[in-house]
């Protein structure tokens, strides 16, 4: 089954691992972002987001950013330069400007990349 934006985990424990939203639909954040898990943008991000973990953009988001993650999942706008260290995945309704890098990339039909999408083994 593929992991999508509303995708919960499962822990190590077997528990349900939280998404935090971090910026809501209406909401901006400008600056650094940090976080270990999986978190989630709605809003507006311009800056630059560090993670050990998942991150997921809504279908309303507006990314501008330098993203460095585990895992990205993208169903809104993204402007900049993403690296996973696991995987990127474009759903259907993911507008990406800029350059994508993963070991693997998942593209949906209908989703538009205008730049480059670079895939190679994890470091």
């Amino acid at each position: 089954m593929a992991a999508t934006a509303d995708t919960p985990r499962v822990t190590e424990a077997g528990e349900l691992e939280p998404t935090a939203v971090v910026v809501g639909e209406s909401g901006r954040f400008e600056g650094l972002l940090t976080f270990r898990g999986r978190a989630r943008i709605d809003g507006e991000l311009v800056g630059e987001v560090i993670c050990r973990g998942t991150l997921s953009l809504g279908e309303m988001s507006r990314v501008n950013a330098v993203i460095e993650v585990d895992e990205l999942i993208v169903a809104g706008v993204l402007e900049g330069e993403a690296t996973a260290r696991r995987r990127i995945e474009l759903t259907s309704t993911a507008r990406v400007k800029g350059t994508i890098r993963a070991p693997r990339v998942a593209l949906a039909d209908g989703c538009r990349v205008e730049g480059r999408c670079v895939t190679s083994p994890a470091d």
